[in-house]
């Protein structure tokens, strides 16, 4: 978003783009807890880290959960990897946002259209804090799972 503000497209563009990027998404991915699919097919890339150290790495389950969200199965995403509906629902924050600041931008003064811009840059900053904070989180759990055949055996 820059000074000029109101004439900018970019966050309208931006925001838009995420959207469509999620709808084409969903349209073209599915996944169950094994595998995610494109138009029906399974994806067989392996995790090269898994199959060398049979320890998950720290995106594994990434995909698969970001896919199972984008479908609504928000309950199983997040047991896969918290990280997925985080990084889902964030990202539509994000872009509802930008949309948003690009609606109002040009009715508003120069300085509420500051404010909605640090508004959204604190939101994003906070999105991204707690993405990290879910997406390692959830590897570590996974990881000490694998690591010790469980938590509490």
């Amino acid at each position: 978003m820059d000074s000029a503000g109101s004439r900018s497209p970019l966050p309208a563009v931006v925001g838009a783009t995420i959207l469509v990027d999620a709808a084409l998404a969903r349209v073209l991915l599915a996944a169950n807890l094994e595998r995610v699919y494109f138009l029906g097919k399974p994806i067989l890339v392996a995790c090269a880290f898994r199959r060398a150290t049979g320890l998950p790495c720290p995106t594994c389950g990434l995909s698969r959960s970001t896919v199972l969200a984008l479908h609504g199965n928000l309950g199983a995403a997040w047991h896969l990897m918290p990280a997925g509906p985080v990084l889902v629902l964030g990202a539509l924050g994000i872009a509802v946002a930008l949309l948003g600041y690009a609606a109002v931008a040009s009715s508003r003064r120069p300085a509420s259209r500051a404010t909605m811009r640090r508004w959204i840059a604190r939101g994003g900053l906070a999105y991204g804090a707690a993405a990290v904070v879910m997406w390692l989180g959830g590897w570590t759990v996974q990881f000490l799972n694998a690591l010790h055949g469980g938590l509490g055996k």
